[in-house]
């Protein structure tokens, strides 16, 4: 964020409770796509997710406020029934994927403010591994391209809407 890294870097991840899981490791993408970006880099960093762990700064918040399931019953149907009506088994499948919500703040070495926030959110695929993973490794890239520009502007997304898409 236009300062030079001198310190090591703080990657804090938490995970809300609203999250209603993840078998295939999209929340572990996110994280490991950042700390290994920063280390290809050769930034020092040090990923933080016990609870009682307050790090320091410069410091990179990675806050996972949903990640979603979805229903599982919809998508199974959905593949039932669009073998014989296409269009209604399509729309049943996509209305039981799964959501995502992760909020991102970024400070800068001695910031008490974070000088980025960013909402991300889409839909994941809960039954398809792949789908998981790469939804979570291109949300880390994003994140890692906010942490590592050369000025301070970042897009800011609205953190406080609870708005998720459905």
């Amino acid at each position: 964020m236009g300062q030079p890294i001198k310190k090591e870097v703080a990657v804090l991840v938490r995970v809300s409770k609203d999250t209603d899981g993840d078998r295939f490791g999209g929340i572990g993408a996110i994280a490991e796509t950042v700390t290994d970006g920063l280390t290809e880099r050769k930034i020092a960093n040090q990923l933080y997710a016990a609870d009682d762990d307050h790090p320091g700064t410069p410091r990179i918040e990675i806050w996972v406020t949903h990640w979603g399931a979805g229903n599982a019953n919809l998508r199974a149907s959905g593949r039932v029934v669009g073998v014989g009506a296409g269009v209604l088994g399509g729309v049943m499948q996509l209305a039981g994927r799964g959501d995502y919500e992760v909020i991102v703040k970024i400070f800068r070495d001695g910031d008490s403010e974070p000088v980025c926030v960013r909402r991300h959110f889409g839909m994941v695929d809960p039954d398809d591994a792949g789908a998981t993973v790469s939804a979570g490794e291109r949300v880390g890239s994003a994140i890692l391209s906010d942490a590592l520009r050369d000025t301070p502007e970042c897009p800011v997304t609205d953190p406080a809407s609870k708005h998720r898409p459905r």
